[in-house]
């Protein structure tokens, strides 16, 4: 099958003229290069920039050889989400996040879901300072601030002062993730507040070169930087027919590879954007849970309701601890993190918590 590249298609002309924008602020993930040139440390991709050039996202850009993000607080959706709709399983679970976006992305997915979002690079939508964010989560009973929807680092100048202030007022801070962003910015992110992330593994490494033009070891030494952080990290394998199906065992065993411990969502494809391959059977997913189960604690099944795979398990005993329904937390049977029946600590990061008012939408 022909590989399709989907890059988001930028909307506006770079120029000095930009600098006057809210918006638009000095990245400290830029490094001179001389001549003019500046290299971005955003991504594994690194682009180099001539003056009045902007990178692959779109979002990023070369003005008077210095790097500028036209993303700061410039958001295109703000919404109270449940963490489990993210996923995050275990990262404090029952609870909502305040959940925003931007525009544009770092990868050419041709099966992306919010391809509205991720595949425009523009300069619309609603200006919120860190401040505002805060004050909204707070005030809707959210338990943190999490980044979503399109890919999040193309927020992360933003992120940097709104984690800050999260940690500062209690709350946690996550990102949903294509996995891509370099150690540098994972860092960054780290410092400020974040200690959560789910991020994709979309394959095999030849799904990544082939439909990604991309570099799986980059993604993998990016997730283990994570886990030595101790950030918690979940991970999330859509599975599609026809693309990265045939890697399934590699999938599994780079998961592993991080720690048995490391969450593994198994999810379901429905076509998408430019891909119109038939959605995944059933039947190999479960295949895929199954084979998954024998190497990782815990494995989890999306995108196909009411099936047993959205529950939590204890690993030793096998009793049900954490069951769900779609994207909420229906029951909890823990003894603190531990299982009532043997004993067991679950991995949990955070609290059990109480949902704020979920799906409200402040823009």
């Amino acid at each position: 099958m022909r590989a399709i590249y989907s890059w988001p298609t930028r909307t506006y002309e770079v120029g000095p003229e930009l600098l006057v924008l809210p918006n638009v602020r000095e990245s400290p993930l830029g490094r001179a290069l001389g001549g003019g040139r500046v290299q971005c440390a955003l991504c594994h991709r690194r682009c180099t920039l001539s003056p009045g050039q902007a990178g692959l996202c779109g979002m990023r850009f070369n003005i008077n050889s210095r790097l500028y993000t036209a993303a700061y607080g410039l958001l295109t959706a703000v919404e109270s989400r449940p963490m489990e709709i993210k996923p995050l399983y275990h990262y404090y679970p029952r609870t909502s996040a305040l959940t925003i976006s931007t525009w544009g992305c770092t990868f050419p997915c041709a099966w992306c879901q919010n391809w509205h979002l991720s595949k425009i690079s523009s300069l619309t939508g609603e200006y919120v300072q860190p401040e505002k964010l805060i004050e909204w989560a707070l005030e809707n009973g959210d338990s943190g601030i999490n980044i979503s929807f399109n890919e999040p680092t193309l927020l992360t100048e933003y992120a940097l002062d709104v984690f800050k202030l999260a940690r500062e007022r209690g709350l946690h801070a996550s990102i949903n993730t294509n996995g891509y962003l370099t150690p540098e910015a994972l860092e960054a992110l780290h410092r400020a507040g974040m200690d959560g992330m789910n991020s994709d593994i979309k394959g095999g490494r030849e799904t990544y070169r082939y439909w990604l033009a991309a570099d799986f070891d980059k993604l993998m030494q990016t997730l283990r930087r994570a886990v030595q952080l101790g950030i918690h990290l979940e991970v999330t394998y859509l599975v599609i027919p026809g693309v990265n199906d045939q890697e399934a065992d590699e999938v599994i065993n780079a998961v592993a590879s991080l720690g048995r411990d490391v969450p593994l969502h198994i999810t379901a494809y429905y076509p998408a954007h430019k891909l119109n391959n038939p959605p995944t059977p059933t039947e190999l997913i479960e295949e895929i849970w199954r084979r998954a189960k024998k190497e990782l604690d815990y494995v989890y099944v999306g995108n196909v309701p009411g099936h047993p795979g959205q529950h939590t398990y204890c690993p030793r005993c096998g009793a049900p601890l954490i069951k769900r329904f779609e994207d909420r937390v229906v029951d909890v049977k823990l003894n603190g993190y531990k299982c009532p029946r043997c004993g067991y600590e679950i991995k949990i990061r955070g609290y059990v918590g109480r949902y704020g008012n979920i799906h409200r939408r402040f823009i």
